[in-house]
């Protein structure tokens, strides 16, 4: 059976500086901030970038009143850096910062049953599961973000698990840029009201929409899927690419290198 993923990836320019044996990214550009994690296991350690765990405790921690959180699925372990992030959420919850956790229905079974019910008893958060296949035939939620007071957001390949965090390589972005974290949450938004319409026994209309990020020249933009219940001026991660179908760059970038967080 194939899945049909709600996902989002995320298209832009990085910079390369250094000389031919020790090339350094420039992880920062305005609005954007490289993230990486690597299997503790090996020697791929990348100190120059933002570690997930540290970027994640600072969004939370710097919340002053909302925080909304898109996962996959959820398993922490005692002792284990995503306890860090969990403890993060009770204090910022216990001051009061109102949290909204959607999570895939399908994910329940991946889920530590500690853990779901340690997020569900903090204070000021609200837990809902979304079983995106009531939307889209064979649909799951992949996609995994965190959007804070809507003005700052993280999206990535990590999953809310201690073992993405330790033994995988992933990579995310921490965004700033107004635009993107706009469109961000609104996607959230989206699939916010859709579980809370699914719940009153009411289909989610499609929103009937097929944006051409890629005319726009944009030097950043947003792809996600399924496209027909995305915001406004969110590509179709299903169609749209940099490329053409030869490889060849579809339209000139500024830079020399692509970076895609993939979902």
């Amino acid at each position: 059976m194939t899945w049909q993923r709600r996902s989002a990836h995320i298209v832009g320019v990085v910079c390369w500086a250094g000389t031919a044996d020790q090339v350094r990214a420039d992880v920062r550009i305005r609005g954007f901030e490289l993230v990486h994690n690597v299997p503790v296991e090996t020697a791929l350690a990348t100190p120059d970038i933002g570690d997930p765990v540290a970027v994640w405790c600072g969004l939370i921690d710097n919340a002053r009143e909302t925080m909304d959180f898109q996962q996959f699925y959820v398993a922490s372990k005692s002792g284990k850096p995503l306890d860090r992030v969990l403890a993060s959420l009770e204090a910022a919850g216990g001051h009061g910062v109102r949290i909204r956790f959607l999570m895939e229905e399908k994910g329940v079974s991946a889920s530590d049953r500690k853990t779901l019910e340690r997020l569900k008893h903090i204070p000021n958060l609200t837990f809902r599961l979304l079983e995106f296949g009531m939307i889209s035939p064979r649909g799951i939620i992949h996609a995994k973000f965190i959007v804070v007071d809507g003005r700052a957001t993280f999206v990535g390949s990590q999953n809310f698990d201690w073992r993405s965090l330790e033994h995988i390589d992933e990579t995310g972005l921490r965004i700033d840029d107004r635009r993107m974290v706009c469109q961000i949450h609104a996607t959230f938004a989206q699939d916010w009201a859709a579980q809370d319409l699914l719940a009153r026994g009411r289909a989610v209309p499609a929103l009937h929409r097929q944006d051409d990020v890629l005319s726009e020249g944009l030097p950043t933009y947003l792809l996600a899927s399924p496209n027909r219940f995305d915001p406004d001026a969110v590509g179709d991660s299903e169609v749209a690419s940099p490329l053409d179908r030869s490889g060849q760059a579809r339209r000139p970038y500024r830079g020399d290198g692509i970076c895609t967080a993939l979902t």
